[in-house]
């Protein structure tokens, strides 16, 4: 049986009757991009074929019910347009969309009930948290009637992270949770929240994931040191030259005439920025093309700017990078997230796929004691109903 089966078992188990819809809201992964959505810049992510599965459903009563089994844990409220969040708790993951559509205007006649659950890693790096999100949003969205836009849904969701579960994040994860199409690669523009659909069929290539399995303390205040730093440049750039109000509007000439105004650690991060922008356009035209050498080559250059300019990898992430350039049919490696831990992605071909798990698990395994989780993700449909 699949997860959705299981998950609707599950439902009809505690609730005594079928769910009223089933939704599958898919995990994400970044192609190119990475820090450049705080920057205006434009990313390239895609749904992947991991995802969270949902069984939801209208109650006579006011109440919210509410399970998460793979947590094995069960939440409940009387009213559902009385909720306050808990703090701290995986609920507020649900609970904040409600209270976020509650905000817009708009009330429930009824309570609900949920089960929902999936397969995507916890920890990789693959935007669980966004799926979740989404996936309840697009539900409520469906069951009662709300007609909110997947862009309204998707800005519920990323509010839901800031106001309720405390995290400052951009609305990349959610938006490509909820517009990607099968087959095709999102260039969202972070600036008009605006995107393109690049085609991308993988017939004889692949993404692998790999997950380094660390994390290290400084992901967290080092995120906030980058983000100022940029704003640092920022700052003397607009001062320079005026209508630069991030480093989406800058460019290389610009920046090097600054150059002697700034420190060389703010001129790499500038510099990476400005790098990474160019990147996406031409990995754009490289997936149009079908050019997968290409689109390796542009990957390895990322890490490389990600690793030494702005300097957010790690001694785990940069050996797994090395490690994969000396496989065959590897065509290109990088850190993908945040950085200071978390997966690297490999564009490999597929007749490479057994011996690039072999090798790297236990090339990894040596170094550093770990065995790696790794994964295939596949490019995927957004959120949608499952019949």
């Amino acid at each position: 049986m699949d997860i959705s089966g299981k998950i609707e078992d599950s439902y009809v188990s505690l609730f005594g009757k079928k769910s009223d819809i089933k939704i599958k809201a898919p995990g994400r992964i970044n192609i190119l991009g990475e820090h450049a959505d705080y920057n205006n810049g434009f990313v390239m992510p895609s749904a992947i074929d991991k995802a969270i599965y949902f069984s939801i459903g209208k109650r006579e009563d006011s109440k919210l019910c509410i399970s998460a089994i793979d947590l094995e844990s069960y939440f409940e409220a009387d009213n559902i347009n009385n909720l306050t969040n808990k703090l701290n708790d995986w609920s507020n993951h649900l609970v904040g969309v409600i209270l976020e559509i509650q905000k817009l205007g708009f009330g429930f006649d009824k309570g609900i009930n949920v089960c929902f659950g999936g397969d995507i890693p916890n920890g990789a790096g693959l935007s669980s948290s966004a799926a979740v999100e989404a996936g309840i949003g697009f539900g409520l969205n469906e069951i009662f009637g709300f007609n909110l836009g997947l862009l309204q849904l998707a800005k519920v969701a990323q509010a839901t992270e800031h106001n309720y579960v405390g995290v400052k994040c951009g609305i990349m994860d959610m938006y490509a949770s909820l517009f990607s199409r099968k087959n095709n690669v999102i260039r969202l523009d972070c600036e008009k929240l605006e995107h393109d659909y690049i085609p991308a069929e993988f017939k004889e290539h692949t993404f692998i994931l790999v997950n380094s399995a660390v994390k290290h303390n400084l992901a967290d205040t080092e995120y906030n040191v980058r983000r100022n730093q940029c704003q640092k440049g920022v700052e003397v750039l607009n001062k320079a030259f005026g209508n630069i109000n991030t480093l989406r509007d800058a460019n290389f000439e610009q920046l090097e005439q600054i150059k002697a105004d700034i420190d060389p650690i703010t001129y790499n991060r500038c510099k990476y920025i400005l790098d990474e922008k160019e990147r996406v356009m031409l990995a754009s035209e490289a997936l149009t093309q079908q050019d997968f050498e290409k689109l390796g080559e542009i990957m390895n250059q990322t890490h490389q700017g990600l690793s030494k300019m702005y300097e957010v990898s790690c001694v785990e992430l940069d050996f797994l990078a090395s490690e994969a350039s000396k496989i065959d049919g590897v065509l290109g490696s990088r850190m993908m997230g945040g950085g200071f831990g978390g997966c690297t992605l490999n564009l490999i071909k597929k007749e490479a796929e057994a011996d690039f798990r072999e090798k790297t698990k236990s090339a990894y395994q040596h170094k550093f004691g770990i065995i790696p989780e790794i994964y295939t993700a596949n490019l995927s449909e957004g959120v949608h109903k499952i019949a």
